[in-house]
């Protein structure tokens, strides 16, 4: 009888560990070493290839195509892993844990006898370690470590992703299956190794790096007033219309005025026309207003040479009044101008900063302040489905809703009929988002493997039903063996036939159609007058026809979270020949960890590298025709410790126009300020688009 068991055995000293089971493994909450989530066991065969995937996981069970199954169980100190019925192809198992970023910050690791820091920078080749060990340990740079046992024949292997463009590190384990002594066990420990370093200094900037504009003293920041001053006065922005539109090309180009933002098609070329009925370019700003600048200060206090206390002067620096959620940007803030925080300066001062700089709105994850409209700002919004707002979200399928779930639907239109129509006769709104970045792309996958108890899933099988009639005539076509229909409600079906995948996808056909209109016709009901901008989609999940044409059907806008060094606008053409519609390519950013103090994302050598990237990919884009804006992400850098609501494990690029320290990136900003202010000639085919000449920008 096959019995394999996988023990993480959890021995608490210097932090307690928490183990959380969640559908793609077991969330393992380390303290303010952060979180790690030891992935879901992949199997491999003989040529070490993964085979037989994940069908189905369901209450600590997980199911493999071919019939294997492990089962996990958990407890306060160990997670037990039970394989069965793994078929004869079976050779290893892959173990998987991703590490943090936020480790190259003075971070180290050790397998076996072999021990380094996390690099600073991107490591060449990105294995740092390959071989068999025994062991395996991460220390933060609290001096807290945590220790990996495990078998002596697992080989192990740490990685540096952002060589592909992925700023996280990868531990796997590769350890053999021994059908005759089928037991795994790792256990873990943890340690206080040493004191915390001090990572961060008074400013919130790295201590363990310098760079050209690293703030070094109260006075200087405080002589950034007068400069500051200097340097935006300095600054020539083009003329345009009251909305941020080329002033006279409603005229020219014989657009149609209508009060609002919309879309206008002449044959090939699509324009985003301002309210006053002229060409509009959407040059955005995602994160408007402080958000990712504030971090979470606890339990890692001694990381950080000031923190000041909430009941102090900088009691507005901290979000919402939480304690633990705090911003070294706005105490920069506060100590420069000499006055508490309020979201209303902070829009008064930056409008006409990033007006300077050319660019016409507010884009997502920002409110929209009363500022915008005295500045006639234009801004961006999204519906408020969020999940947080109640709107639940189907387990392995990112941001997407059950659309055949009732009391979702319901909810949904409730929420949209009472917030969205106060802005349904806003000028200055361009349009609206729908969600973030959802994994449509996981549906063929997900809706299969889901239990009975979701409508889609009952849905589905219904329209098996339907097609097959009889579960022989099923069981044939999907070769598989199920007693009923009810049979396939109640558990995770196997798809690996031809015939299967198609059904499958017509399926998945049919749940967007029914999400984009649900969402869409509330919407319009609710708010005739704006742009439906759509769902922010991924590269992984907008190369997909069916998605695209439905898209189509429902929305004005095809909006896409375009991470990217070179341009690739084959790509982009093909994606809006199968919707029809325009693109808004809705996020992007370029790092320079170097100049920066903070880590990487798309990583360049430096800030004018950084603008020389935004210039090339900005004007390849506006020079199609039908891409009619872009959003950068974000307008001030993220914290050198991570983003709040990530707590120990958040993001913190150098992804701002604007630093920690309130200094605008003027390197890269002098290069950005050369296609923003020059924007409209180039969409009137006056000039020539950018092309940086780089290889890293070249479309492969």
């Amino acid at each position: 009888m096959l019995r394999f068991a996988l023990l993480l055995l959890i021995a608490s000293t210097a932090l307690a560990l928490d183990l959380k089971p969640a559908n793609d493994g077991v969330v393992i909450e380390a303290g303010s070493m952060g979180s790690f989530t030891f992935a879901n066991p992949i199997l491999r065969d003989g040529a070490s290839k993964p085979v037989h995937k994940i069908t189905e996981v369901r209450g600590g069970t997980i199911i493999y195509e071919g019939g294997g199954k492990a089962t996990i169980a958990t407890t306060k100190d160990s997670i037990a892993i039970t394989f069965a019925s793994l078929p004869d192809d079976v050779k290893t198992i892959e173990l998987g844990m991703l590490i943090d970023i936020a480790y190259s910050q003075g971070g180290k690791w050790q397998i076996g006898d072999k021990a380094g820091d996390f690099p600073r920078a991107k490591a060449s080749p990105p294995h740092l370690h390959s071989g068999n060990a025994g062991t395996f340990s991460l220390t933060h740079a609290l001096g807290q470590s945590l220790e990996f046992t495990v078998p002596d024949f697992t080989f192990q292997q740490l990685t540096d992703n952002r060589e592909w463009n992925w700023g996280i590190f990868h531990w796997m384990g590769l350890v053999p299956l021994n059908r005759d002594n089928p037991t795994l066990t790792i256990k873990l420990s943890t340690k206080q190794s040493g004191p915390a370093q001090k990572l961060v200094d008074v400013f919130g900037q790295n201590t363990r790096e310098d760079w050209t504009g690293k703030v070094k003293s109260l006075d200087e920041l405080k002589a950034d007033v007068q400069a500051d001053d200097v340097y935006y006065k300095s600054l020539q922005p083009a003329m345009t219309d009251k909305f941020g539109g080329a002033p006279g090309s409603g005229a020219k180009l014989g657009l149609k005025r209508t009060g609002f933002f919309h879309i206008e098609k002449q044959g090939d070329k699509q324009w985003l026309v301002s309210p006053e009925g002229n060409a509009f370019f959407h040059l955005g700003i995602c994160g408007f207003a402080p958000s990712d600048d504030y971090t979470y200060v606890k339990g890692r206090e001694g990381i950080y040479e000031w923190l000041p206390k909430l009941d102090s002067e900088f009691s507005s620096a901290f979000r919402e009044g939480n304690a633990d959620h705090f911003s070294f940007y706005l105490a920069n803030t506060i100590k420069k101008f000499g006055k508490p925080h309020t979201l209303e300066d902070f829009a008064n001062r930056m409008i006409p900063r990033v007006r300077a700089f050319g660019f016409n709105s507010i884009g997502a994850f920002s409110p929209a302040p009363a500022a915008a409209q005295t500045a006639s700002f234009p801004y961006v919004q999204s519906l408020p489905i969020n999940e947080w707002e109640g709107v639940k979200r189907i387990p392995g399928a990112w941001e997407v809703w059950d659309p055949f779930d009732d009391a979702t639907a319901k909810l949904i239109a409730e929420r949209i009929a009472k917030e969205v129509p106060a802005r349904a006769n806003d000028p200055l709104l361009i349009g609206w988002f729908i969600v973030n970045e959802p994994r449509y792309d996981e549906l063929p996958r997900v809706i299969p493997s889901l239990p009975g108890t979701h409508a889609c899933k009952q849905r589905f099988v219904a329209s098996l039903k339907t097609k097959y009639t009889d579960i022989a005539a099923f069981n044939t076509a999907w070769q598989t063996s199920a007693a009923s229909f009810d049979d396939l409600t109640a558990r995770g079906i196997e798809v690996k036939t031809d015939t299967a995948k198609s059904d499958v996808k017509a399926f998945v056909g049919v749940f967007l159609d029914t999400l984009f209109k649900q969402v869409c016709e509330a919407t319009r009901k609710a708010d005739p007058n704006h742009l439906i901008i759509g769902t922010r989609l991924q590269p992984v999940t907008i190369e997909d026809e069916q998605l695209c044409r439905i898209s189509g059907k429902y929305f004005d806008v095809l909006s896409y979270n375009y991470y990217t060094y070179g341009m690739d606008t084959a790509a982009l053409r093909r994606y809006h020949d199968w919707s029809g519609l325009s693109l808004m390519l809705s996020e992007f950013f370029w790092s320079s960890p170097k100049d920066s103090g903070l880590t990487g994302g798309r990583e360049l050598k430096t800030q004018q590298e950084r603008g020389l990237a935004y210039r090339n990919y900005v004007e390849q884009a506006a020079a199609t025709g039908f891409v009619i804006g872009i959003e950068w992400f974000t307008l001030i850098d993220q914290a050198t410790t991570g983003r709040w609501f990530s707590q120990y494990s958040g993001e913190s690029a150098n992804t701002g126009l604007f630093s920690v320290a309130d200094r605008p990136w003027k390197p890269m900003l002098d290069e950005m300020m050369k296609t923003n202010h020059g924007i409209y000639p180039l969409l009137f085919g006056e000039r020539k688009a950018f092309a940086w000449d780089d290889e890293r920008v070249r479309v492969k």
